[in-house]
């Protein structure tokens, strides 16, 4: 495959050892990109770019439509033979599924098989995969009374314009959605968004590059 990779800044700020790794392992089989926002994009027309952060998808999107095909980067993963997956066996957790690849399934299928290659055992909520309505401080649907009542008093103001103390409340009843302890997100706001309301949770990344703690 004919490829370039799109590192995503916030999750290179956010874990920096992990997003390391990953670069160094994906320099070894293709270009690596700058930041989506200012790349010069001076690459072949007919190559993949990967990523894995739904803003940078957003932004290629806009900045070159066409001039790339985008595959997320888990998708690739789980078809390379030579990613070195680590054991995080006994591991159990909740996949927060993002709001903004709704439309994606490839990517709730890969973000699963990807759990499954690392021995994780995967506890679904409800609200999964289409059915999301979450990605942390950019969109959040309420359902708690006194949350619904909360977002009336900001009316047009965007999440992530409010007051920490407001957005912690909102994230604290997404928090509480979890069936289990942990959370494994994709999304960058949806990891600092759960972690906000109180709740444990780590990046699918952070576990593929072997970072996680568990």
């Amino acid at each position: 495959m004919k490829g370039i990779y799109f590192p995503s800044c916030n999750f290179t700020k956010a874990s920096p050892e992990a997003a390391k790794r990953l670069r160094a392992y994906l320099k070894e089989r293709m270009p690596v990109a700058g930041c989506c926002r200012v790349d010069a994009l001076a690459y072949p027309e007919d190559g993949t770019a990967l990523y894995f952060c739904q803003a940078c998808r957003e932004t290629l999107e806009a900045r070159a439509p066409g001039k790339f095909t985008l595959q997320n980067l888990f998708t690739y993963l789980i078809d390379d033979p030579a990613f070195p997956w680590p054991d995080y066996s006994g591991l159990t957790a909740t996949v927060q599924d993002c709001w903004r690849d709704r439309e994606h399934p490839e990517i709730f299928a890969a973000v699963r098989a990807a759990l499954g290659r690392m021995g994780v055992k995967v506890v679904e909520m409800e609200e999964n995969q289409e059915k999301s309505v979450y990605c942390g401080n950019l969109h959040f649907e309420p359902r708690t009374p006194q949350n619904t009542a909360l977002l009336a008093g900001w009316r047009d103001t965007p999440l992530y314009e409010l007051p920490e103390e407001v957005q912690a409340q909102l994230m604290r009843e997404q928090a509480e959605k979890l069936p289990c302890g942990l959370a494994v997100t994709y999304c960058n706001r949806c990891t600092a968004g759960l972690l906000q309301g109180g709740a444990k949770a780590v990046h699918l990344m952070e576990l593929a590059m072997g970072t996680y703690d568990a």
